[in-house]
């Protein structure tokens, strides 16, 4: 089914202009990189500092007031420039059981940082310390360990796709 769905789209006015333009995945991947080490950045700074490593003249809440909006728009970028990548090489990404263990990854810490930092950060005034706890750690570590996990993803995804084309 995924397959005959990438072949389709490969085969569309938008993915062939993509093709035809040889300077676009390229583009699309070196941006894509840029913004993968925006998100990473800032999500390892904000998770250190959780777990007590790091900047300390700021608190987690303050790097996060900060951070977190580089994050959201590293975050359009990746969608934006994923999104050209797929378009132009359907073939490659979807038929990979490594881009999908990667999109389930990426949805699922962008919907638990999206709520940790509303429900942990968000209710913390300036001047208020942050005194982290063992969710807190807890959340820091898997979320610095999910990134590692989604960049390694993203790369094994042109070493494996020629396995299932």
């Amino acid at each position: 089914m995924l397959r005959a769905f990438a072949d389709r789209l490969s085969k569309t006015e938008l993915s062939l202009a993509f093709q035809d333009h040889l300077w676009v995945i390229p583009t699309s991947q070196s941006i894509h990189i840029v913004a993968v080490s925006v998100v990473f950045t800032c999500a390892l700074i904000i998770n250190l500092r959780v777990m007590g490593i790091g900047l300390s003249g700021r608190t987690p809440p303050q790097l996060a007031r900060v951070l977190l909006p580089w994050m959201w728009v590293g975050m359009g970028a990746l969608l934006l420039t994923g999104a050209v990548q797929t378009i132009a090489e359907p073939m490659r990404q979807f038929v990979t059981p490594v881009f999908w263990a990667k999109m389930v990854m990426v949805t699922l810490i962008v919907l638990l940082t999206a709520q940790y930092a509303r429900v942990r950060f968000g209710k913390l005034g300036p001047a208020e310390s942050f005194v982290p706890r063992a969710l807190d750690l807890c959340f820091a570590l898997s979320s610095t360990l999910f990134w590692v996990a989604i960049i390694a993803c993203g790369r094994f995804i042109g070493y494996t796709s020629s396995l299932y084309a």
